[in-house]
């Protein structure tokens, strides 16, 4: 009898007999890449919905994300996110807030277990390791998270073994006409640059994205330009702005169209972060 009362209590507590919190079955994904990291590893039976998707899912995650419901384009109200019953939430940092979601300390306390990505705020590829592999022991598929990082490690060795001595200079432009928004030094975007053999202009500026200078780009004259692909702004309306009133547009990158495309998706950190280097070192070490 006694041991059924703590067994009652820890189901109350929400925590299993082994001191952890309880295997979600009701989860919630609120961004494109903890989304795809999901369904990786999957969790897809054990998720009632996703949100904020950039670009298309990948095409061999497809057939899981459509079981799913899709909750909301952008961010799901805060009513028709408890309707779904959650008991688990990971996206984006910035929905975790009193005025999104609730905060973490609110959303616990409605028995809903909060997960948010340390990547998202790093520019480590460890720790889009850590992440992955906390997310695979959170919904009890560490087999399928390990067996993810240990792939993407193995690979990313082997690509640094084919590096050339010299880095190629590269200018990773996301939008802005009067001043150019950029990629910077603080963010996952910045390292897969260098795991690809680049350098980034702004490596050593602050913030995942930030603003640059065109003064500064003329100057360092870079051999490649990454696109960022999203929103209303097309990749060839970027392409076309840059080469025809820019101040770039007599750069010797934009006059021989040295510009690679990169959804937005692939610079944020998960799942893709090894496709995305394996693209960029292609790209740029023809």
């Amino acid at each position: 009898m006694k041991n059924n009362l703590i067994i009652l209590l820890m189901l109350i507590l929400n925590i299993n007999i082994f001191g952890n919190k309880i295997i979600p079955t009701r989860a919630i994904s609120t961004s494109q890449f903890t989304t795809e990291i999901l369904l990786s590893i999957g969790a897809e039976n054990q998720m009632v919905g996703t949100a904020f998707l950039d670009d298309e899912i990948l095409p061999e995650l497809k057939e899981s994300y459509d079981k799913i419901p899709v909750l909301s384009r952008t961010a799901p109200s805060k009513e028709y996110f408890y309707e779904q019953n959650p008991d688990f939430l990971t996206g984006w940092n910035s929905i975790v807030t009193p005025k999104g979601l609730g905060s973490i300390e609110e959303l616990e306390s409605n028995g809903i277990q909060v997960y948010l990505m340390k990547s998202q705020n790093s520019n480590k590829i460890e720790d889009v390791y850590e992440d992955i592999l906390i997310l695979g022991k959170i919904f009890n598929l560490e087999k399928n998270s390990n067996r993810i990082v240990n792939n993407m490690k193995n690979e990313f060795e082997t690509i640094k073994t084919l590096l050339p001595p010299k880095q190629v200079k590269v200018f990773a432009y996301d939008s802005g006409e009067n001043v150019p928004f950029v990629v910077g030094g603080n963010g996952i975007g910045n390292t897969l640059i260098e795991m690809a053999g680049g350098i980034n202009l702004f490596k050593y500026a602050k913030g995942s994205f930030t603003s640059g200078n065109w003064e500064e780009i003329l100057a360092q004259d870079p051999e490649y330009i990454i696109i960022i692909n999203y929103g209303n702004t097309s990749y060839e309306d970027k392409v076309n702005f840059l080469k025809t009133k820019s101040p770039l547009k007599n750069l010797k990158a934009v006059n021989e169209d040295k510009f690679i495309k990169v959804d937005l998706s692939n610079f944020s950190p998960g799942i893709r972060n090894l496709n995305t280097v394996k693209y960029l070192f292609k790209e740029f070490h023809k």
